[in-house]
């Protein structure tokens, strides 16, 4: 985890890691989550400069996508619980940490929390544990009081890993320094924060990612009334294709990342779009759509899933402007290859047998 609250050998004690979650807390996203909780085969992988591959996993009713390139890795979400566990036998759909693996995974250079719902980080512990993570961006460090078994899973194994938690933030640079301050005000040395703006990612910031360049574009607001605004937006782009991730974000979020883009003369077009929460109606805007208008469309969906998901409206909406649907509950796992300032889609890439 953070280097500014280990101990001396290297482990986060417990007395600051509580320290660094209320301070977090009072710098981020989550003073409002009341709506909370809502065989393998050899690797195969090759990594490149010259090319980018993004996994989006047919994980069922959850996300998982993995991006490579250069040496490089980022995993943003992780599935649902026990869609990573080694010895899980996971049905009509991949075992995500045999698929890692198998794709020649060692080492996660980015990985992605988009919001603390299990369909996103269920699984997170287990690739903490399993993988060499060095950065992890998140917003979803919760109270002990809101969090449950997945969830205690995941802090245990951040506190035990060397992995840095940089976490979203509306904050100015001087107004986090001055809630470290107080924050620290009568703590003993040992327990007391240190501000690093390392720690912290802004709307507009770029995450280093290879070749590619990463935007987050949100969440924009310090307080949602619906945990899924909380979620990490990313706009990837290389070689002059476009790809926007969009978590759970719903059409506060979306109305949000407009504004941005009005005002800061940002261009939400991309080629390619990851379907807000898995093709809900809670999201995807017309107005929103019209703005990205994606040639291709990727919904990460559960086959026969309880809620109804994909919704018509979204179909109807997507098509209308010329976006062609993957769905994983139809296509299973869906590889997107970037090369030379053009992409293309496989749906029959050689992967472990489900």
């Amino acid at each position: 985890m953070a280097s500014n609250a280990t101990g001396r050998n290297g482990k986060v004690t417990a007395a600051r890691i509580i320290g660094l979650v209320i301070l977090i807390l009072a710098l981020t996203f989550v003073n409002n989550l009341d709506v909370f909780l809502g065989h393998t085969n050899e690797p195969v992988a090759n990594y490149s400069a010259s090319s980018l591959d993004v996994y989006f996993f047919d994980v069922g009713q959850a996300d998982s996508i993995l991006l490579m390139t250069d040496d490089k890795v980022m995993l943003v979400d992780t599935g649902n619980a026990g869609d990573a566990a080694m010895d899980y036998n996971v049905k009509d759909k991949i075992n995500l940490s045999h698929e890692l693996k198998r794709l020649g995974v060692n080492k996660i250079d980015v990985l992605v929390a988009t919001h603390p719902h299990e369909d996103h980080m269920g699984s997170m512990y287990k690739i903490i544990e399993m993988f060499d993570v060095k950065d992890l961006y998140s917003n979803s460090i919760l109270p002990e009081s809101q969090q449950t078994g997945y969830y205690k899973r995941f802090v245990s194994a951040l506190e035990e890993s060397d992995t840095h938690l940089i976490t979203p933030t509306t904050l100015s640079e001087e107004e986090i320094k001055a809630k470290v301050e107080a924050y620290n005000q009568g703590l003993p040395e040992e327990e007391k924060v240190v501000y690093n703006p390392n720690d912290y990612i802004r709307v507009g910031d770029e995450i280093p990612f290879g070749n590619a360049k990463v935007t987050m574009l949100a969440p924009n607001a310090s307080k949602y009334s619906d945990t899924n605004d909380y979620s990490i937006v990313l706009m990837v782009e290389f070689e002059g294709v476009k790809l926007l991730l969009t978590g759970d974000a719903g059409k506060l979020s979306e109305k949000e990342m407009l504004k941005y883009a009005a005002e800061n003369d940002f261009d939400l077009k991309a080629d390619i779009l990851k379907v807000g929460h898995h093709g809900s109606r809670t999201a995807n805007t017309e107005e929103f759509i019209a703005k990205v208008q994606p040639s291709h469309s990727i919904m990460m969906v559960g086959k026969d899933n309880s809620y109804g998901l994909p919704d018509e409206d979204v179909i109807e909406r997507l098509e209308k402007h010329g976006s062609v649907i993957y769905q994983t509950q139809d296509a299973g796992d869906v590889k997107l290859t970037i090369n030379d300032g053009k992409y293309a889609f496989d749906l029959d890439f050689a992967h472990e047998e489900k």
